[in-house]
């Protein structure tokens, strides 16, 4: 994988987890499924405990933190771990260069496609990418056409 994309993916995924644990300390579980997510009854924004403010949208959540923004999807069994292209340019938003060296949109997706086509990325069918390392090992394995 690109080294600039390395970094990127690593601050997105450190910063949905804040924002997951924000989630649940201000009392909204995190699923264990995408089905979970959908049907909890609680309101569809809101405050978050110590600062901030949440979106719910779909399966995921756009989250406002005192010190950064986050929009994620949950994964079909409840992951925090999954990205696309859109949201990572969107958390990197002007810090894409600066910070990350990726010139724009279309570098940054090219990297993204680059990343699938070595393996180091496996897409999970609908919108979300993950990286290998974060795949449970039984389902690298089914990937693999081994049982």
């Amino acid at each position: 994988m690109d080294d600039r994309l390395q970094p990127l993916i690593g601050d997105y995924k450190s910063t949905v987890a804040r924002a997951v644990a924000a989630l649940e300390a201000s009392g909204i579980p995190r699923p264990a499924t995408t089905t979970e997510w959908v049907g909890y009854d609680v309101p569809g924004r809101g405050e978050l405990f110590g600062g901030g403010e949440y979106f719910i949208h779909g399966f995921g959540c756009a989250v406002r933190l005192p010190d950064a923004s986050v929009d994620f999807d949950f994964g079909d069994d409840g992951q925090i771990d999954g990205f696309d292209w859109s949201r990572l340019a969107s958390f990197a938003g002007s810090r894409l260069l600066r910070r990350y060296g990726i010139r724009d949109d279309i570098e940054l997706r090219a990297l993204i496609d680059d990343a699938h086509a070595s393996g180091d990325l496996v897409h999970s069918g609908y919108i979300l990418s993950y990286t290998r390392d974060s795949l449970p090992h039984q389902s690298v394995r089914e990937e693999n056409g081994e049982q």
